[in-house]
């Protein structure tokens, strides 16, 4: 459960509010933003498979408990909130894009 408030405050949060400032940008780059997604989920599901069980694990006290490919819900949360986090930083700061 911890793990959920985290995703919540750190990455649900920011992005919202980066998000509500420039909602044009939003819309105008949302794919680009999808595939950013995408291509961080099918690099990270491969590893994070690989991993969960031999490198390190989930405690079922710290997550919700759903899985999906026997990762927790929130594992691919993160994923998808840090690649759509760090795609719109990356609108914001780039120079050449129009807010």
């Amino acid at each position: 459960m911890i793990y959920g408030w985290i995703l919540l405050i750190f990455g649900l949060t920011p992005l919202g509010l980066l998000w509500l400032m420039r909602p044009r940008l939003v819309r105008r780059y949302a794919g680009s933003l999808l595939i950013i997604v995408l291509l961080v989920l099918l690099a990270g599901i491969p590893w994070e498979m690989f991993s969960v069980n031999r490198i390190w694990y989930y405690s079922p006290v710290a997550t919700w408990g759903p899985r999906l490919v026997n990762l927790p819900v929130e594992e691919l949360a993160f994923f998808m909130l840090d690649a759509l986090l760090v795609g719109t930083l990356a609108l914001y700061l780039d120079p050449d894009v129009e807010l």
